[in-house]
């Protein structure tokens, strides 16, 4: 079945119309960075040490990187609707065994299947947003995906507001399963009587030989792709590791340690509302140049502070410094065909997946031999999208001189 045509639209109500799908990637950050803040409480509980139990989240992106690949076939015989709720309805069981385990391997394979899961509904809900009638896509995806930092920003407080109460950090689960039963129901009284667009349709194989057909836009592509792995890699080591660091470096405690990335998550958000601003007066390579050159920068210098409000000020600055880079990756990677674009966002978003899976290994093994290198890795990596942006920048002037 095809899609109808329908009349773009640039209206409030068709922003809010799409909130079941800004959940689905809020869901898939609280899930994600829930356990960050936690890891040391969950290491008491459950006698597992902390470098073990930091493995979940390259099982959980692992698994997520599987279900973003393979989430386009289950379009062959359901509707994203149908495949969305079906994915959260396998989710919440899956949580609540979570949320009574203390085995290692079974915490594996649980993060690994609901990684999965939500890898599937992370693809089904941009692809459902892509094909929407809000006619500014640039715009609605930034709104799309600043739902991620807002997840990570809103998850620290989940949990330390449930172990600050004296409750068992397995607390944290039954909160997802709420807002998770919550984004169901917005879904069936806000999508499921669309009447047009991606939510209702089945999926139509694509022609790859009719999508990937200029050689520079093809090398830009591969560029953005390596750019998005290093960037996630480099954030998720900030994102998930950086309060550990600072708890077991800098003596922080846990209302310290989840104020940093707080303050990071914060300037994130800030910044991409910034770049909403700047969209238009300056092109996205150069404010991309300028961001990553910000975020190496401010972590160079914050691994060696010692001072409480410098670490303050300095994450900040890096925050900021990481906050639009990835819309913007998305963005222009996603742009560069007329065609395929459901190919190029699940080909742009399995690259995420892969910076984050990689990122909890780098520093399991980076810790045990340099604890002040396990987060000095960042800045490092972040010095590569600086690099492959440059590269984008020149490849782009070449052909306009062309």
């Amino acid at each position: 079945m095809e899609e109808q045509n329908i009349m773009p639209r640039d209206r409030l109500i068709d922003y809010l119309k799409e909130i079941p799908n800004f959940l689905s990637i809020f869901i898939f950050s609280v899930f994600y960075n829930i356990a960050s803040l936690m890891l040391l409480d969950m290491s008491r509980t459950t006698g597992i040490k902390t470098t073990d139990l930091s493995l979940i989240f390259t099982f959980f992106t692992v698994g997520a990187v599987a279900g973003q690949m393979t989430s386009v076939l289950f379009n062959r015989k359901f509707t994203r609707i149908q495949v969305i709720v079906a994915a959260y309805l396998l989710t919440i069981p899956l949580i609540v065994i979570q949320a009574f385990n203390s085995n290692l391997i079974v915490f594996y394979i649980l993060y690994f299947v609901c990684g999965y899961t939500l890898g599937v509904i992370w693809i089904q809900a941009n692809e459902i947003v892509l094909t929407s009638n809000v006619a500014n896509k640039e715009r609605l995806v930034t709104v799309l995906l600043t739902f991620y930092p807002v997840g990570a920003l809103v998850s620290p407080f989940i949990s330390s507001s449930i172990i600050k109460a004296g409750l068992n950090w397995r607390f944290s689960y039954y909160v997802i399963i709420f807002i998770i039963a919550v984004n169901i129901a917005l879904y069936f009284l806000l999508l499921a009587r669309r009447k047009s667009g991606a939510a209702i349709f089945k999926e139509e194989k694509a022609n790859l030989k009719d999508i990937f057909i200029n050689r520079s836009s093809n090398l830009i592509l591969v560029f953005i792709f390596f750019a998005i792995i290093l960037y996630c890699a480099s954030e998720t080591v900030m994102a998930t590791w950086a309060p550990t660091f600072f708890r077991l470096e800098r003596g922080l405690d846990i209302r310290s340690a989840g104020f940093v990335l707080t303050l990071f998550w914060i300037f994130i958000i800030a910044g991409r509302v910034l770049a909403l601003i700047l969209s238009g007066r300056i092109t996205a390579t150069k404010l991309m140049a300028i961001l990553s050159a910000t975020a190496v920068a401010a972590v160079s210098i914050l691994i060696f502070m010692k001072s409480v409000y410098l670490i303050y000020v300095l994450i900040a600055v890096a925050g900021f410094g990481y906050s639009a880079l990835f819309p913007l990756l998305i963005s222009t990677g996603s742009t560069i065909y007329e065609k395929g674009r459901g190919v190029l966002v699940t080909i742009l978003f399995a690259a995420s997946n892969m910076g984050l899976s990689a990122a909890p290994f780098l520093t399991k093994y980076i810790s045990v031999k340099n604890m002040l290198f396990s987060l000095g890795i960042s800045p490092l990596i972040m010095a590569g999208v600086f690099i492959l942006v440059f590269m984008i920048m020149l490849i782009r002037n070449k052909k306009q001189q062309n």
